[in-house]
């Protein structure tokens, strides 16, 4: 399964709610923007528009995606075990709690007002009611809802590095949409204003839209308060129950004791999970898709008490085998512990989030080796054949990096491994020579600044290089000259693989000691 379909049902079912609405949003939005043009046509794609959104099977799909959204969001809400969490999360969060107090009101104003006042709630009429007095609380509806959308949909498509080839044209769509959307509202805003100064076109306006009478209008404005407080009321009692839950948690000690590998034991009682155990304990546990199960970069090795934990449920598995995991390894995001564990976390960043790498000191890259090395994490996928490893590399990372067979100059393929340089998932290739591992982490340039190093760092040795797009960089316990007699036989492999017909360009970088 795909990277992106992975998670349980219900998350599948969340996400397919949230892209639909955003679907409608972005539609809706680019509407306003033809408000830059004029108001005829801002009707004229509005009727296009409405032709399908407000059609019975469109609109039961909008109704049933909404409810989906809101409710699985507060469920989910509900059963938060910490409030530790990303920036990106605690922001999702409080966005998606504070879309309703202003969107709800609208619906009544719009569908509601269509559906059962008989409104015609063409965008003049809207634009009278809205313009000025509610203009700063609808723009702000949408910028909400736009950032929302666009938090969701990042943090999905991440999981996939063929991402990062679209994400600069999907960061101007997302900055473009909202500027233009805002600019239209404004401008069309204004213009109607302009010609509802006639009182002769204002009763126009309100003859052919069947404009709300003082009974109507009364009653749309109680609905917009019942909406709005019943939703707050909602929130607030989820919001409690996390809180209560979370206390709950806190306060108890149990006699489940997680203890970490190179780290700190915890006692807890059973119920949280274990990446919600290294998150409330305030240990530095990465996890990209925020807990859902989809990324596995949240994995850890079970040293002890393996045997104590249940099978892998369909979510879990999924991902697991994708990745080839042995059984030892599990999903943190995914396991409750009921009895004592040790386990080794494969990556600790510092932040629950990738970043660019930049090439700045050598100690990022020495820090990842040792951890693997001494952690006896070193190798994950073993294999001495180059084209066996290429390919578990781009199945763990979607990156084609190119893993050279250096066996004839005394470099032994052992495997490879995820790993990560800061909180930057690398896939990683693993050498042997004169009983000493050797890491290759394969960079690419796209993703990390084109800069060479060379040096030593607490008695490892430090050498990158470019090979076609990829900047690799190795490190080991032997010396830097052997890591350059390294970079000597890749480019030979290199060039060997571009005379058969791989083109691979392989390029020399300038070194630079630290």
């Amino acid at each position: 399964m795909h990277i992106y379909f992975r998670g349980s049902g219900l998350q599948r079912l969340r996400l397919a709610s949230g892209l639909a609405l955003m679907a409608f949003a972005a539609t809706h939005f680019a509407n306003h923007a033809v408000g830059l043009v004029s108001l005829e046509a801002m009707h004229r794609v509005q009727e296009l528009r409405t032709a399908v959104t407000r059609s019975w099977p469109v609109s039961i799909i909008l109704l049933l995606a909404l409810t989906t959204h809101v409710a699985f969001g507060l469920y989910k809400l509900s059963r938060r075990e910490t409030w530790r969490m990303p920036v990106w999360e605690a922001l999702q969060i409080g966005i998606g709690l504070s879309i309703p107090f202003l969107l709800f009101p609208h619906i009544v104003n719009t569908r509601v007002a269509h559906a059962v006042f008989g409104a015609n709630d063409i965008y003049l009429y809207e634009l009278v009611r809205l313009w000025p007095d509610s203009a700063i609380l609808q723009s702000t509806l949408l910028v909400l809802v736009w950032v929302h959308g666009c938090i969701g949909i990042h943090y999905w498509l991440r999981l996939s590095d063929s991402y990062s080839r679209f994400a600069p044209f999907l960061l101007v769509v997302a900055l473009l949409l909202p500027v233009l959307a805002l600019s239209g509202f404004a401008v069309a805003g204004m213009r109607a204003i302009y010609i509802m100064s006639d009182p002769g076109a204002f009763a126009a306006l309100k003859a052919r839209t069947n404009w709300p009478n003082a009974h109507d209008a009364a009653t749309m404005a109680m609905l917009r308060e019942i909406v709005r407080w019943g939703f707050g009321l909602l929130a607030a009692t989820v919001i409690g129950i996390a809180l209560l839950r979370c206390r709950r948690e806190s306060a108890k000690r149990g006699p489940v004791r997680i203890s970490y590998l190179d780290g700190p034991a915890v006692d807890l009682t059973p119920g949280m999970t274990l990446l919600e155990i290294s998150r409330s304990a305030g240990i530095p546990h990465a996890s990209l898709c925020g807990g859902r199960g989809r990324c596995s970069t949240c994995r850890v090795r079970i040293e002890k008490g393996l045997e104590s934990l249940p099978a892998p449920d369909a979510v879990e598995a999924t991902t697991l085998s994708a990745i080839d995991a042995p059984s030892n390894v599990r999903l943190a995001c995914q396991i409750r512990p009921t009895a004592p564990l040790t386990i080794a976390i494969v990556s600790r960043p510092g932040v629950h989030s990738p970043i660019h790498t930049e090439f700045s000191e050598i100690k990022e890259v020495v820090a990842a080796h040792i951890r693997a090395d001494i952690g006896g994490s070193a190798i994950e996928f073993a294999s001495s054949d180059p084209a066996e490893v290429e390919t578990w590399l781009l199945r763990q990372s979607q990156y084609a990096a190119k893993v050279r067979d250096v066996e004839r100059r005394g470099y032994h393929l052992r495997g490879a491994r995820m790993d990560y340089v800061g909180e930057r998932a690398i896939g990683t290739c693993v050498y042997e020579r004169d009983a000493r591992l050797i890491s290759v982490f394969m960079f690419s340039e796209t993703d990390s600044a084109p800069v060479a190093i060379r040096g030593q760092r607490n008695r490892y040795s430090a050498l990158s290089w470019r090979d076609a797009g990829t900047i690799c960089c190795s490190v080991s316990q032997v010396t830097v000259e052997m890591l350059e007699h390294l970079a000597e036989a890749w480019e030979e492999a290199a060039s060997a693989s571009t005379e058969s017909g791989d083109p691979m360009n392989l390029e020399p970088t300038r070194h630079c000691d630290e």
